[in-house]
Order: structure tokens, then sequence, then C-alpha cells
């Protein structure tokens, strides 16, 4: 890649998203690194989105379609958009000003990348402060068996290739999988090209109700929708526990566990049980009953 000046389109879907949405735009028009366009995809709001738009009809390519999820506005945006680089940005989520110019440094050193990502800061907000909360995004090993084991990429810090989006083709609009759409999209791009992450936030993302995945409070959500997104990869790529090196039953023993020690941090002992019994059916291993064993002791003598 030898532009200077890359064409990079923005695709910000969006859902009753008056009050982040002007915010989120301003970010992407403050980026050091101009965008060629920036493509706000109305997924049918109900509230006053269309009023804040308005403000921004010079800058902005407005699209209108009836409530699909955010995986169909997405696919509408990328449809028609014009840049050889696509970037995606949740409508209350916002950009570093050196977002976008960092990662063109990264497609420059590293040709061979066709995905490139970061870390971003989750962070609630009141009153007009920013409070941030955690770091989050992992850039070690960003490869599709690593992915196996969980999303490590926020959506908002992504932009990709858009030949890759040719030969990988468009977001799965499959209602089960709406709240990690992205994470199947992930890991099908991971699987046939390479990605790459900066190990510093380049985004902010934002923690409110009505998120899709909400804070991780929705333990059993989390669990079903992992899940649903592996599921979806096997289906299409049944040979991928052979050819990555990955025990089908042990995996999904571990994301059972791992919702179990979300529950046992909460103090909810049933569903603790629940899950560790539930990974005991996916994988046999002696220290889970161990586990359990101690605790159903220590909870009968406290």
């Amino acid at each position: 890649m030898g532009h200077e000046n890359p064409r990079i389109s923005v695709i910000i879907p969006c859902h009753n998203a008056a009050k982040f949405i002007a915010a989120t735009i301003e970010s992407v028009l403050e980026q050091t690194l101009p965008v060629a366009e920036v493509l706000v995809i109305d997924d049918g709001s109900t509230d006053n989105t269309t009023a804040v738009l308005a403000k921004y009809d010079n800058h902005i390519r407005l699209l209108r379609r009836e409530n699909g999820g955010p995986a169909a506005a997405r696919n509408l945006g990328i449809a028609r958009a014009s840049g050889e680089f696509i970037a995606f940005l949740d409508s209350d989520d916002l950009w570093e000003r050196e977002k976008l110019a960092r990662q063109m440094e990264e497609f420059r050193a590293f040709p061979e990348t066709s995905l490139v990502f970061s870390e971003a800061v989750m962070f609630r907000e009141a009153g007009g402060v920013k409070t941030p909360l955690q770091r989050i995004g992992y850039v070690g090993d960003p490869t599709f068996r690593q992915l196996l084991f969980g999303d490590f990429i926020p959506n908002s810090t992504v932009i990709v290739r858009r030949d890759c989006v040719a030969t990988v083709g468009r977001l799965n609009e499959r209602r089960d999988l709406i709240g990690v759409e992205d994470y199947e999209y992930w890991m099908r791009i991971a699987l046939r090209h390479r990605l790459r992450g900066i190990a510093e936030p380049l985004a902010w993302y934002r923690l409110r109700e009505g998120n899709l995945m909400g804070a991780g409070d929705d333990i059993e959500k989390g669990l079903r929708l992992a899940m649903a997104a592996i599921n979806a990869i096997e289906a299409d790529q049944p040979a991928i526990w052979e050819e990555f090196g990955v025990d089908r039953a042990r995996l999904f023993a571990r994301l059972h566990l791992r919702a179990g020690h979300a529950w046992k941090r909460r103090g909810e002992w049933r569903h603790w049980y629940g899950q560790n019994l539930a990974a005991l059916r996916q994988c046999y291993h002696p220290r889970v009953w161990r586990w359990m064993i101690a605790a159903a002791l220590l909870r009968r003598w406290s």
C-alpha cells in the first residue's frame, strides 16, 4: 500500500442514538487523518436521532432502513461504501484523534495485514465527564485460534481492507447472533487473513443501559451468544478443531467454567454449580469435582 491519503469509509449503525451520536460523529470529524466518507445507517430509530443527524448533513451520508439489527445495518453501509478501507464505529463510542493515522501506519509497516484493531477504554459518562473503567482488547496473539477462546477485538477499533471484505463476505444477519455478529465476523476474517492489534487504547467503549451486551452483566446471555458465534463458524468450517489443534469439548467446558466463575464472584452458588456441571458434561475434569465438593462442604458447615 503506497497511498499517502487512503480512502477510508466509516460505517456507523445507529438505533435511538440521539443522546450520543453527535459526540461519536465529532470524534470522526476530528481525526488527524481525514476520512473519505461517513456513512450513518439509521436502523429504524424512533427517537429524535434524525433531527440530531440533520446537523451533519454536509459531513455524512445518511442511509435509512427498517430496524433489522446491527449486522444488517453494517452490511448496508458496506454495500454503499466506496473506500479502500472500512472502519467500524458504534453510535455511542468515541475515537482518539490519532486513531486512524496510527492504524494506517500499521498497514504501511505490515502490508500483509488485512485488519487492524486496537485496545479501547471502557467508560461511563455523567454530566459530560468521562470516567475510565478498564482497558479492553488483547493484542498479543490475534489469530483465529485465540479468538475461539473469546472475543478480544473491540468493534469500534476495527479498520479492514475492502478486498478482505470482498473475500470473506458480509456480516451474518442471523437474529440469534445479534450481540456477537462482530465476533463471528472477526473469526471468519481470521480464518483467511492476518490481523494486527495495537497495544494502545485508540477508542472509548461506552457502558450504558441498553448496550446489546450490557456491561457484561448478563452472564447467561453472554455465554449463549459466545457459543452461538462459535457454532456458526463450526457449521461452515467443521474441520477447524483438527486444523487448529483445539479440543472442542474442553473449549466449551472452559466457557461454562468462565460463566460459573462470574456467578461465583456474585455469590450465586446455585448458578455456579449449574455451570460447573455443564462443564463436566462437556469434558470430565477431576479438579472441577474437587471444587464443587469443597464448596458444598464449606457452605454446609458455614
